[in-house]
Parts: structure tokens; sequence; C-alpha cells
């Protein structure tokens, strides 16, 4: 990778952006998954009413106006969906349940509007786990390779010409050396669910901010590359041209964001505590450079975590059975 694609995903110290951001329109479309099944029935389209009770009062005179309650009826669907499943957020925490093998493309568009903050939570934290750990079993894959490399090279066993091509292929992705395995181990590497599900509530306010409803910006990343698509922020200064980068898919999201923390300057310390075993929650203290808040933005990832239970997804599986999700 070319080095001035390091500045993609460059840390320049900002707000993170606030939980309680209210957002409405988030788009959900369902991935294709795992295998080819029929299209299950489109969702409704958003409805608006109005309680009966308040209607009578505004009848009767009492009551000024009746401001309509949305409801989250796509919110509601993909939560009798994941239920439906067998997907139990309570069970998954408990350890007594591996996480189904689900996925959405975006979340639902009107996730702000669910009323029911328990639902909200997990309806948010279920559908990001089982991409989360989707990408960290796809690094996994590599580095099992990159281990059987090393391996091979330490017992003076020459490498094939495949195997060159493609250790230096994952050097070049990682920007670092191909013959520094050391280093190359400790970027190839994934990011303890509890910390990825904790940044995205924090960054994205709970999946309701613009940047998630128009790009799928779960954790605020900046881009300056005309390759990439990206959101201007509304509090951009003059003279600045950097943009939060935007995304196909939730799950590419959270690919670059594990990309960014593996391979930034900025979260060396990150890197180093990881591979001596620090769990999610003790590396959020590498985090302090995230954000302009520094130790207030890790405490409240901390907050974020305790008041979750996030530190048990850190031992969480995926299930062997496929599951699917579609619209």
């Amino acid at each position: 990778m070319p080095k001035n694609t390091l500045f993609e995903l460059s840390l320049r110290p900002r707000f993170a952006l606030a939980s309680a951001v209210v957002a409405v329109g988030l788009g959900m479309t369902a991935l294709h998954a795992f295998a080819p099944v029929a299209p299950a029935t489109a969702l409704p389209d958003l409805v608006m009413t109005v309680d009966p009770e308040r209607q009578v009062a505004a009848d009767l005179g009492t009551q000024e106006t009746v401001a309509p309650r949305i409801e989250a009826v796509e919110s509601l669907a993909l939560a009798k969906r994941y239920d439906a499943q067998g997907y139990d957020w309570e069970a998954v925490i408990a350890g007594d349940s591996d996480v189904p093998r689900v996925a959405v493309k975006t979340l639902p568009k009107d996730l702000v509007h669910l009323q029911n903050v328990d639902l909200k939570k997990s309806l948010f934290f279920r559908t990001l786990l089982p991409m989360a750990l989707q990408v960290n079993d796809e690094i996994e894959a590599d580095r099992d390779r990159l281990l059987g490399l090393k391996a091979k090279r330490d017992a003076g066993e020459p490498l094939t010409s495949g195997e060159t091509v493609w250790l230096a292929r994952i050097a070049a992705k990682y920007e670092s050396e191909p013959d520094s395995f050391e280093q190359l181990l400790r970027r190839v590497d994934g990011v303890p669910p509890s910390l990825v599900l904790a940044q995205a509530a924090e960054e994205s306010g709970w999946g309701t901010s613009r940047f998630v409803r128009e790009g799928n910006a779960l954790f605020g990343q900046w881009t300056w590359s005309v390759d990439h698509r990206g959101i201007v922020p509304t509090e951009r200064g003059d003279g600045e041209t950097h943009k939060v980068r935007a995304f196909p898919s939730v799950k590419g999201a959270i690919a670059a964001y594990v990309h960014n923390l593996n391979t930034h300057p900025a979260y060396e310390r990150f890197r180093l505590q990881r591979a001596v075993g620090a769990s999610g929650y003790q590396l959020t203290a590498t985090l302090d450079q995230y954000s302009e808040r520094r130790e207030k933005y890790v405490d409240t990832l901390r907050s974020i975590m305790s008041a979750n239970r996030l530190a048990a997804l850190d031992q969480a599986k995926l299930s062997e059975e496929i599951h699917l999700v579609s619209r």
C-alpha cells in the first residue's frame, strides 16, 4: 500500500459523535449472506400513529395539539426476525449461546424512534456483533497462515513462490515489511468485540447519527482521499477538506475501523498491549488519541462496556449454523 494512504483514516483530534444525536431515515437493506433464499416480504413503510387517549383529550379541547408518535416498524420487524432465529442477547452475554451468522447491510432507518431503550441497545448490538466476529475471523485466517510461514522460515525451510507473493500482499495491506514477522503479527490481529461495540455506540449515537444514516459511518473515520465516498461534516471549518468516510455496508465500516487500529501509527500502543493479552476494557486506555476528549473519552467507553456487560463478548463465537436476515 502506498505511503500516502496512511492518511486515509488519519487520526485528527475531533469530538466523538454525541450518543444522543437524533437522526431520521437510516436505510436497512439485507446482505445476500451465506445461502440463496427466496426474498422475504418487504417491510411496511414508516407508520405515524396517535395515542388514542391523547386523541380523546384533543377532541375534548383539553390538549391543544396532538404530536404524532412514529412507530419503529422496521426496527421492530428486525428484532422479531432475530427472535425467530433464537438470537437471544441475554443468552449471548451469559455465554449460553453462540452468535448467529446474520448480516444486514445497514441499520434500521427508524432505530431513533424505538422507544424501548433496552430493545434499542440489544438490537444495535445484535446487528453489529456477528459482523464484528466475521471480520475478526477473516483476519484470524490470515494470521494463522502468517504464523505457519514464520514457523517454516524459522525452521530454515524456503517459502514457495506463491507463499512469497501472499506474504508481500499481506505486508502491503498492513503497511509493513514482508520480512518483519514480529511487526506483521502485531498488526494482523482482531479487535475485541467489546471494544468494537462500545466505540460504535459512542461514535454513532447508538446507530442514529447522520453519518450512519447517509453512509454507514459507524466510527467517524476521516478521509481526504478522492477515491473514497465521504460525507462533509456540517461543523467543518473554513479551509478544511476532510470528509467522514462512507461505506457501502456496516461490515465494510467495521473492517475499515479494525484496519485503522491495526495500521495507524497513533495506535501502536494499542497493538503492543493487545499482543500481550490486554482485554477490550484494558485496551480503551490506549485510545485516548481517538478523540479530543482524551481521558474522558476512555471513561465513556468503559462506562458503555460496564453498563452493558460487553466484556463477556470477547469470548463470543459465531454459530456454525447459517442464519439469514433478508428483506
